[in-house]
């Protein structure tokens, strides 16, 4: 056989071609479907679960990350702190509030029903009621237009908000409270204080980010000065607030028309808009559940630094592909110049058949061990 290698150039020729399909083709089936596969592996030892593995390029690019305070930033547990009236009792601004809020969910809601309940207060019926996403809710009692919600969705239907009230809001709203303002008809009869603390982790998780290349900002519909007392907490330089889901929805069109790819954290109904906006979306621990199926990563955590992980590993993975590739431009580079040297030669010598066979093991040897050191 080896002397008919030697005699027969196309048997020959036919050979280096066959080392060239087999080694390509091994190494393509290892780069572009094992290599991922191993990263996804131990994404999930690390309790991190993207959908599909086509979600690891995306993070190996990610630069920037959005997150909104509820859950993310904030434990998403806010407590009623005070009550400031005006014009009426704090219990009957209670009252209304908790009537209006009964049915919907979201934290500042479950927050006044929990304090009126506590109270021992009694509700009323509301005969209608329409909840509006990021800005508060409006309900008719009594015959009486109720609304509780930022002070812009006030004024937006003609409610007037004394200044003394307004100022009293911002002072509060300046040391991270959340308000939450409360109008009879047309006019504002005072407001409620909510307290939610920082989570722990979160400015250690902003700077680890931040030194691995990833800049953390938040996207928020709450008042601006409480928005920016937490974000200068968190150590988060970067705050939009105030801002409806389409005007969320627009600040992503502007972030991507940097270099990197964003991500965004979704938590609760809220921040769908974030996840349906990003390059990538995560859902964490604390999320809610339809956003655990629909997010393109999932991190069972409520620390959001774990995001970390995911994109080392997928930066390690990467690197390792990288090397694969290298590896398989350098045999077909060197099996092209032993493929010129055979062709040349006008009588082959007795080791030009080991030339190719020895240059496709080293090829293999070095692609496969590249993928068995995968050792992260």
């Amino acid at each position: 056989m080896y002397d008919l290698l030697l005699e027969n150039r196309l048997i020959l020729y036919c050979m280096v071609a066959a080392i060239f399909l087999v080694v390509n083709l091994i190494a393509l089936l290892l780069i572009k479907y094992l290599l991922p596969w191993q990263g996804m592996r131990v994404m999930r030892k690390f309790k991190i679960r993207p959908k599909s593995r086509r979600i690891l390029p995306l993070l190996n690019l990610m630069g920037q990350l959005i997150v909104s305070l509820s859950g993310s930033v904030v434990k998403g547990v806010p407590i009623v702190s005070d009550i400031i009236p005006t014009g009426t009792t704090p219990s009957k601004l209670l009252v209304l509030a908790a009537s209006a809020e009964a049915g919907v969910k979201h934290p500042l809601a479950e927050a006044i029903l929990e304090w009126a309940d506590d109270k021992q207060l009694s509700l009323m019926e509301a005969s209608a009621t329409n909840a509006v996403p990021g800005k508060g809710v409006e309900a008719l009692i009594n015959h009486q237009e109720i609304r509780v919600g930022t002070a812009a969705f006030l004024k937006d239907h003609g409610v007037k908000i004394s200044a003394e009230i307004l100022t009293k809001a911002d002072q509060l709203a300046a040391k991270g409270h959340i308000i939450a303002f409360v109008s009879i008809d047309s006019y504002c009869r005072g407001f409620i204080v909510f307290t939610d603390n920082i989570r722990e982790t979160v400015p250690g998780a902003v700077r680890a980010l931040d030194e691995y290349g990833v800049s953390v900002g938040i996207f928020t519909s709450t008042v601006g000065s409480t928005a920016r007392y937490i974000a200068r907490q968190a150590g988060i330089p970067t705050v939009k607030a105030e801002l409806s889901s389409m005007e969320k929805a627009k600040e992503f069109i502007v972030l991507k028309t940097k270099d990197s790819l964003v991500g965004a954290i979704a938590t609760t109904r809220n921040s769908v808009v974030l996840a349906q906006s990003a390059d990538i979306s995560f859902a964490l621990s604390i999320s809610e559940e339809h956003l655990k199926n629909d997010c393109d990563v999932y991190i069972d955590s409520v620390d959001f630094g774990n995001i970390l992980s995911a994109i080392d590993i997928s930066r390690y993975t990467y690197s390792k592909r990288k090397n694969g590739i290298i590896l398989v431009v350098l045999f077909n580079l060197i099996l092209g110049a032993i493929t010129s040297y055979l062709v040349a030669e006008t009588t082959l010598p007795f080791f030009a058949p080991i030339l190719p066979i020895l240059a496709g093991i080293l090829a293999l040897i070095g692609i496969i061990a590249n993928q068995l050191t995968f050792n992260y």
